[in-house]
């Protein structure tokens, strides 16, 4: 079976790494795969060339499914391009509102994402809030979280994080994804920050400049990870810590209830810059502690191997 990804194409090596490295999981696994990165940059001219480039790879590689990693413009190319049977994943911000947007584009985007919704054979939701919205679409709807690479993301002794990455041994460092900073909330986290300042603490704001390779470094030098987001769909991040057993501080946010509930030193709190704090501080007089957060992601078959078996199960139905 051939399957062809399409991918929103980003500069920075770690921008839809969950997407890039569930395709590679997915050729593994001994399906024929090609990505194809789609230039989003704002114009109609580009819009055109790039919907002949897409067209052009379709008539060479032949799929037998197309998976769009994501809605909005990447889902509407998708289902225009052709009539080969097409699954949409939705990652959170295709179908969410979005703060950062300008109206009018936000409405076209999730438009689009609709009307891709409506064309697909099969649509994958990252979580169950993310489905809800679909509304019309939801009978071919299922829920698949993005998983995680467990050989990668795993417990690593803190002080040997410290020494790769030349931190001060001395920090109580806080892992935050700062990714989109008016979504994620920033400014919340650099109040709990300064809230902190008793404690030592260090913000550790992934922004894209950081190696995919180096992030487990980071998550495990963390004392705790931090999310405090508007919105989410189904967050890396939170998946990511859990598979290394590091504590995590979060607010109720798309699967993070979920995905977290029963794992200890692990917790849902009000987005308020003093009541994360205040959890903060409990975890902090124990720097030493962790979770049992990657027993948690493998009972609930969120590892790598297992999402790529539903892929598989997916795209079997699909065509």
């Amino acid at each position: 079976m051939k399957i062809l990804f399409i991918i929103p194409y980003h500069p920075s090596p770690s921008a839809f790494i969950f997407s890039k490295r569930q395709a590679q999981d997915v050729a593994k696994s001994g399906l024929c795969c090609e990505i194809f990165y789609l230039n989003t940059k704002f114009s109609f001219i580009n819009y055109v060339k790039e919907l002949r480039r897409l067209r052009k790879l379709i008539h060479r590689f032949n799929p037998d499914v197309i998976h769009a990693q994501y809605g909005t413009l990447t889902a509407f190319f998708a289902s225009i391009s052709n009539n080969k049977p097409l699954v949409v994943t939705f990652q959170g911000s295709d179908i969410n509102d979005t703060k950062d947007i300008h109206p009018v584009r936000n409405y076209i985007g999730k438009w689009m994402s609709y009307y891709a919704a409506r064309k697909a054979r099969k649509i994958i939701c990252v979580s169950e809030d993310l489905l809800n919205r679909l509304k019309q679409c939801k009978e071919k709807a299922i829920v698949i979280p993005s998983g995680i690479d467990i050989n990668i993301f795993k417990p690593i002794d803190v002080d040997q994080c410290k020494r790769q990455l030349n931190l001060d041994h001395n920090n109580n460092y806080i892992f935050f994804n700062a990714n989109n900073p008016v979504i994620k909330r920033l400014d919340i986290a650099k109040q709990v920050c300064f809230i902190l300042s008793n404690y030592n603490v260090e913000l550790l704001s992934l922004t894209g400049n950081i190696a995919p390779n180096e992030i487990p470094l980071y998550i495990n030098a963390s004392a705790f990870v931090l999310l405090c987001s508007d919105s989410e769909g189904s967050p890396m991040v939170i998946k990511e810590a859990l598979a290394c057993d590091v504590p995590i501080i979060s607010v109720d946010v798309g699967d993070v209830k979920a995905r977290i509930n029963g794992v200890k030193n692990c917790f849902i709190v009000d987005q308020d810059p003093k009541a994360l704090a205040h959890q903060a501080e409990l975890i902090l007089q124990n720097p030493s502690c962790r979770t049992n957060g990657r027993d948690r992601l493998m009972r609930d078959g969120i590892d790598s191997g297992s999402i790529t078996k539903k892929l598989i199960e997916i795209y079997n139905s699909a065509v």
